[in-house]
């Protein structure tokens, strides 16, 4: 089995319901604990198999950040509830330079037979932030072979537009998420990214957009649908805008994302009572077409039920009812997988909850 659900449900839900102190807490269950980390999931529905993917890597030393050694790891479940397995689906290539160094999230999908693995990745050494992204293909969903050794997108094409953010030299370039537009038919690739800089602000995290009319590209750079100066947001909150996902419901495009509580805009937090808000805080955004722009659903713009659940980059996974849902993520204090069906999501027409299913 993946991981002790039952057990690490109860360590999150203990840790979550402290007062004070549960990152120390955390940090002291983590120090106890020796298996690797994982974090960053995703997940394609296959017929009647839920196909698994996240992110692994040993658990890390005092001089070795978790996330600068990641490879891509699956596993397959039929209930959502006990998942095998699969190994290995994609891990650095030493031989190419741009995808050197560590392997990050990205998605997953299934056409005509053939599936496909859309990931972000970075070299190594000073070019551990140099991030990118990249195509695999699988004729199983197990073992996947690169499409080409080159990237999406050169220097030229997002330099007009993106850039790094302004204090670290990070390139965010990662969490590539496709949908099709119904109206035109073109597909729509939305990333992680950050606006060129023309300003001394950190906060300039966006939500990038690239367009094809075939699935597998070639995708074209458009302007950010999200961000500062589009979203309409005084003090934009945003260094990063993570692991965005992007659903159509009830006449409107919805887009979520995450960011942790340290990368947010003090001046923002001001605004909003930041006191309301942790790590697990799923921000939400609409818009009336595809490309946006997506504008904050409120002046508190985070999904109810998200800030108890103990997740980060949560996601959402469509079961039949299309008016209902599942949450899943990562248990960020103790970098578990949180991908069973522990968390309903009801959709409506106007509001989003995420609460805990009590027979799970």
């Amino acid at each position: 089995m993946l991981t002790n659900r039952e057990a690490n449900s109860t360590l999150v839900k203990t840790i979550e319901s402290l007062p004070k102190g549960r990152n120390k807490v955390a940090k002291i269950v983590r120090a106890i604990r020796t298996e690797p980390y994982k974090w960053d999931p995703w997940i394609c529905k296959d017929g009647d198999i839920y196909r698994l993917f996240y992110l692994m890597a040993p658990k890390p030393t005092p001089e070795t950040d978790f996330w600068s050694q990641g490879t891509i790891y699956g596993a397959i479940s039929k209930d959502l509830r006990t998942w095998e397995p699969t190994g290995v689906m994609l891990a650095p290539n030493v031989e190419n330079e741009w995808e050197s160094g560590r392997m990050l999230a990205g998605s997953t999908y299934k056409q005509d037979g053939m599936y496909y693995l859309f990931y972000g990745a970075s070299g190594s050494g000073k070019s551990l932030k140099n991030e990118r992204i990249g195509l695999a293909t699988s004729t199983d969903g197990v073992n996947w072979q690169r499409a080409s050794n080159d990237y999406f997108f050169s220097e030229d094409e997002w330099s007009q537009w993106y850039g790094r953010q302004i204090d670290s030299g990070h390139f965010h370039w990662r969490d590539p998420y496709i949908v099709r537009d119904p109206h035109s038919g073109k597909y729509c690739m939305f990333i992680t990214a950050h606006l060129r800089h023309d300003t001394s602000s950190r906060y300039q995290g966006c939500i990038a957009l690239a367009t094809a009319d075939e699935f597998t590209g070639p995708y074209a750079l458009q302007p950010p649908v999200a961000g500062p100066k589009i979203s309409g947001i005084e003090h934009w909150p945003f260094t990063e805008m993570e692991r965005p996902q992007v659903i159509y419901r009830h006449g409107k495009y919805h887009l979520f994302c995450s960011c942790w509580l340290w990368n947010l805009n003090p001046e923002w937090l001001k605004q909003v009572r930041g006191d309301r808000l942790r790590e697990s805080s799923l921000y939400w955004f609409v818009a009336d077409r595809i490309t946006g722009p997506y504008q904050p659903v409120s002046d508190f713009p985070v999904v109810p039920g998200s800030k108890e659940t103990g997740m980060y980059a949560t996601n959402f996974l469509d079961p039949a009812d299309p008016g209902e849902s599942i949450a899943f993520g990562w248990n960020h204090r103790i970098y578990t997988l949180e991908v069973f069906s522990r968390f309903d999501v009801s959709f409506d027409r106007d509001s989003i909850q995420i609460v805990r299913n009590k027979d799970f």
